[in-house]
């Protein structure tokens, strides 16, 4: 049986999982080993479901002929005869699937990244294993980082001179004396943007943006003095009006004054005058300028003409050149972080996700920030020879710098001359809602021109339009909406956003012709209209009695929340949950009490948190005397050093549970697990737990049947009987995304400028700008729509739609207009909803209420057939050891509780922590060291005292010889049939020889040296295992740093 190549376009509900599905299960059974195929999508939930699909599918066609012969139907392609296949290929299928599981890659995009950089770490100068750090250790890496910087003893002069005047460029004129605040807005701006193209070439570079010149040249002539001009001329205008004079004279008074970086208006908005100022300039100069006021048309002198069009060319110039210079200073500033950045965390080897695909595939082959990294034909040579089958889901998502790590892989398997290896993905580029992450639609026909370039039939391209999901009425709506282009060109004012939708838009067909259902279109007065109506269709539907799945599906998270909390005391005997992030920490009296208790405990100075609580139930446990108190808040301080954050937290909450409401005791209980979370880190910094807690975030459990409330975002992907959309208001849909820097790419995707742009009025006065804005704001549109057809095909049975009614004179072209448009075919009419009678006018109708009926339970009444039978494994499992716990004094309860043992280990991780930062001392910066001292102070003066002694230093100091460096490097290995398993310290591994290097930081010192034979010989066999080294040649050698001694073990 041929496998084809295939890229498939599916439509919300045409059977995305259920093509992934059948072709992993294609290739199973033409005898494929299920380790020699790759399946990656971007959530684990939505792996888990493709997983749990291909296992469903098997199993039935084990135990169900009927289901064996549906399924070889569907993998079967229409020239194949369907005999070939039987129930015995299905079950030999999922014997091979279950045996290899322990090996298969079916997983995330961000696992098979993390897969990949495990191959290469030295290559990416990594100092060996890594971690990915969760959203804490991020933002407090981050810290360090930039109070590392402001710190004028780590930093030379001339660097804080630099990091200032790039710090004054990125402000654009704006006082901005919060230089550490303003420096982590344009992190959090702008530094993802900054890893995907960190060259400067690109950034505020005004011969890509104008190549063929920059057209905006400042005058010699200063401003006022060009000012002064015009009011002189302005004086000799005697066909003005006093009204037209009085805003020419208001404009010229806020010009003398004006400096870039500051509106060039003198009201919140441009004035009708200016507006044509800016629009006209290119055309002004002439003698033949005229403007409009009140319908009448005024011409002006032409010393006025010529001297206006100079003068603005003049502020705009100006203007612009603040503007790249902006840019500039936000790169430079960016790169300055990145640098540290890069040196203390990310070379210690702590990542986030989002470092992996610019590591393992920097632009243009080149390795970012420092690191030489391996050769791009090796990496791709070891896993080449890995998987023969690629799966991609979701592939719409995928960014241009994720692909440009699978391309070189996708290449080798799209050339293969056998042909017996095979490329399949799978998305909807209508339903990309990830584009400001980074998500890339285009792709698609990038990957088409790419590879349909040959003859023949290696790549087949595919669009599924039949959905599986949603009955004909509903699609009867999303197809008004979607389906007339004419219509749509009003909403994207530009025209592209609706020629890609064309290109990639057909009707569509629902493939449940025997189920009914009901799509409607309700408009109301107002907001708290919109809401009751919500209740009232609730309460129409009754879901949860009828066992049937809702969703209330909303734009944005504090629209979850307000709706969840309307429903909940609207209908209160209907179970509501919202599945948008909360803050339990900081959005409930307990919860802010606590932090005001915890802040004032550790600032004495901070009347406003002990005001607070001087308000709250807390005040009842608080002595009343001033002086008294201060003393006992200092004794919650020394409370939380001793035992940590969540004992003292949960005495507290002890005190006051009698006086909390139920929410109050609710969020008690996830306040005290964040506490928890937070000790894990061993941090007691209280400032540290006052930034944590309030910044947690958390979505409601939903268990059960209920009526969830969700943004379009967390409902993409997922399956209801009835949606209910309430929350479509808004502006226009071609505006431009809100971002700090605008970045213009070329037509394959790739960057072509970074600008930090100006207003539109002044980006209309220029081609490059304008055209930049253009696609900014087509961009918008196609996002907005990609959004709204999400949203409007999340329902199998019931859509309901509801706006409030358009206000006569409102033109705003946002959702509730382009409803109006395809739907509203007359004026609509009154009906009531719900026990309240809710009014609304319908005017869009499919189907009725009548769809509504108790929702079956399927039997699974083939699942007695079910056997369970006990696999033979090949191997059996080893027992495992670790060599550093040689002693089983570690595992006696009264040593685990003494608090002596708990300090000295303490001490003895911190010690290694240092050490581990140490490449190399000969290129060690000292003051690298200093980041530890504040944290581990005992540590840290230990490892100083080793690094005055000489008999220590000599063993960091970089060989001449090639040496390659293992720092804190976990190892597992099997030896003697035994699994052994530690942690080598330090090991210097050259050509022919090695020496292990393991700290102690007991004080028995070199007297203790026979406890620590037997963990040296394990570690000599483990390394001798990993390097293929005999073992006579591998040195081991203890550094007891308490008493700075060096011994050899021989």
């Amino acid at each position: 049986m041929k496998i084809v190549n295939t890229l498939i376009r599916a439509s919300a509900g045409s059977g995305k999982t259920f093509q992934l599905t059948n072709r992993f299960i294609q290739l199973l059974v033409n005898g494929v080993p299920p380790e020699k195929v790759i399946a990656l999508t971007f959530t684990k939930k939505a792996a888990g479901e493709f997983f749990e699909g291909i296992l469903t599918k098997l199993s039935n066609a084990v135990i169900s002929n009927e289901e064996a012969e549906l399924l070889i139907k569907e993998i079967s392609s229409s020239e194949n005869a369907s005999t070939t296949l039987s129930q015995s290929d299905f079950a030999s299928a999922l014997r091979r699937l279950i045996e290899s599981m322990p090996q298969l890659s079916l997983g995330t995009i961000d696992s098979f990244f993390h897969r990949m950089l495990g191959l290469f770490p030295f290559e990416f100068g990594l100092s060996g294993e890594f971690e990915i750090m969760n959203d804490l250790e991020r933002k407090r890496a981050r810290s360090n980082v930039l109070e590392w910087m402001f710190d004028s003893r780590q930093v030379d002069r001339s660097a804080r001179a630099a990091m200032i005047e790039s710090h004054r460029l990125a402000s654009a004129g704006k006082d901005k004396r919060d230089f550490v605040l303003a420096f982590a807005r344009h992190l959090d701006d702008c530094h993802e943007l900054f890893m995907r193209e960190s060259s400067g070439k690109y950034w505020g570079d005004p011969f890509r943006i104008w190549p063929e010149g920059n057209p905006w040249i400042k005058q010699r002539d200063e401003l006022f003095k060009m000012v002064e001009v015009l009011e002189s001329e302005l004086e000799l205008q005697d066909n003005f009006t006093k009204q037209i004079y009085n805003g020419w004279s208001k404009i010229f008074d806020h010009l003398k004054t004006w400096a870039p970086g500051k509106s060039l208006y003198h009201s919140s908005k441009p004035t009708v005058l200016f507006s044509q100022v800016l629009r006209d300039l290119s055309i002004m100069g002439g003698g033949e300028w005229e403007f409009i006021h009140s319908n009448k048309s005024y011409t002006v002198s032409d010393l006025f003409e010529c001297q206006l069009a100079r003068m603005m060319r003049h502020c705009i110039a100006c203007e612009l050149e603040n503007k790249l210079l902006q840019t500039k200073g936000i790169h430079n500033l960016l790169g300055m972080f990145e640098e540290h950045y890069d040196d203390q965390i990310r070379r210690a080897g702590r990542l986030t996700f989002s470092d992996f695909p610019m590591l393992l595939a920097p632009k243009n082959n080149s390795p970012i920030f420092g690191a030489r990294g391996p050769n791009r034909l090796e990496i791709d040579y070891r896993l080449d020879a890995q998987f023969d089958h690629w799966l991609l889901d979701e592939f719409q998502d995928t960014s241009r710098v994720q692909w440009r790590v699978f391309e070189g892989l996708i290449d080798e398997v799209m050339q293969d001359p056998e042909g017996q290896r095979t490329f399949f993905c799978v998305g909807d580029p209508k339903q990309s809602i990830y584009q400001w992450r980074g998500g890339d639609p285009t792709l698609f026909d990038y990957l088409e021109t790419r590879y349909q370039a040959g003859d023949g039939d290696e790549f087949q391209v595919q669009s599924l339009e039949k959905s599986w999901r949603s009955c004909s009425e509903v699609l009867d709506l999303v197809n008004a909406v979607f389906g007339d282009p004419l219509v749509l060109n009003a909403y994207d004012e530009y025209g592209m956003a609706v020629e890609r939708w064309s290109r990639i838009w057909k009707k569509h067909i629902s493939a449940r012709l025997k189920d009914t259902g009901q799509a409607l279109y309700l408009t109301v007065e107002n907001d708290t209209d919109r809401f009751m109506l919500v209740a009232d269709l609730i309460r129409e539907i009754r879901p949860i009695e009828n066992g049937l799945s809702c969703a209330v599906i909303v734009q944005k998270n504090e629209v979850v929340r307000n709706i969840v909390n309307f429903l909940r005391g609207e209908i209160p005997e209907v179970p509501v949950v919202g599945e948008s992030t909360i803050r339990p920490g900081a959005d409930n009296p307990l919860g802010s009490a606590l932090l005001s208790l915890f802040r004032a405990a550790a600032h004495p100075g901070d009347g406003f948190s002990l005001g607070h609580i001087l308000i709250t139930p807390i005040r009842k446990h608080l002595p009343e005397d001033s002086n008294e108190r201060q003393v006992f808040l200092r004794s919650i301080q020394n409370r939380v050093y001793e035992c940590g954050f969540s004992e003292v937290v949960e005495e507290w909450i002890s005190k006051i549970f009698d006086e909390l409401d139920e929410f109050s005791r609710w969020r008690a209980a996830q306040f005290l697990d964040m506490a928890r979370q937070f000790d894990e880190t061993g941090l007691r910094d209280i400032d540290e737990f006052t930034r944590f807690i309030p910044e947690q975030e958390f979505t409601d459990a939903v268990e059960g049947n209920v009526v969830q409330v969700m943004t379009v975002h967390k409902a993409k992907g997922l399956t209801f009987d009835t949606t209910i959309l309430p929350d479509l208001e808004g502006k226009r849909l071609d505006e431009s995304r809100r971002e700090a820097l605008y970045t213009r790419k070329l037509p394959d995707g790739e960057i072509d400028w970074i600008m930090a742009m100006p207003n539109s009025d002044i980006c209309g006065a220029d081609v490059r700008l304008k055209q930049a804005s253009n696609e900014s704001r087509s961009d918008g549109c196609f996002e907005k729509l990609c959004q709204f057809y999400v949203a409007l095909t999340r329902a199998s049975h019931g859509l309901y739609v509801i706006t409030n009614e358009l206000k006569k004179g409102g033109d705003s072209l946002n959702y509730p207009r382009l409803l109006n448009d395809t739907l509203a075919k007359d004026k609509g009419e009154i009906q009531f909803f719900g026990k309240r009678k809710s009014e609304a006018k319908v005017l869009f109708s499919r189907g009725s209420f009548n769809w509504i009926k108790p929702k079956s339970i399927p039997s699974h009444k083939d699942s007695s057939k079910i056997k369970l039978v006990k696999i033979k494994r090949k191997y059996e499992y080893t027992s495992k050891h670790s060599p550093s716990s040689h002693s089983e004094d570690h595992k006696k309860p009264d040593l685990l509780l003494d608090d002596v043992a708990i300090k000295a280990l303490d001490h003895g991780q911190a010690v290694h922590k240092v050490f581990e930062s140490i490449e190399w001392f000969d290129e060690l910066s000292l003051t690298k060291l200093q980041l530890f001292k504040a944290d581990y102070p005992d540590a840290f003066a230990e490892v100083e005292k080793c690094l005055e002694d000489k008999s220590f230093v000599k063993n960091f100091i970089k060989p001449i010889d090639l040496v390659q460096l293992w720092r804190e490097r976990a190892f597992d290995v099997v030896i003697d049939g035994e699994m052994v398993s530690g942690v080598f310290d330090r090991v210097h591994l050259f050509s022919d020889n090695a020496e292990i290097i393991d700290f102690k930081s007991d004080k028995i010192g070199g007297a203790g040296v026979k406890l620590h034979i037997s963990q040296l010989q394990s570690y000599r066999k483990a390394l001798a295992k990993l390097t293929g080294l005999d073992e006579s040649v591998i040195k081991c050698k203890l550094f007891f740093t308490y008493s700075r001694e060096v011994l050899e073990v021989e």
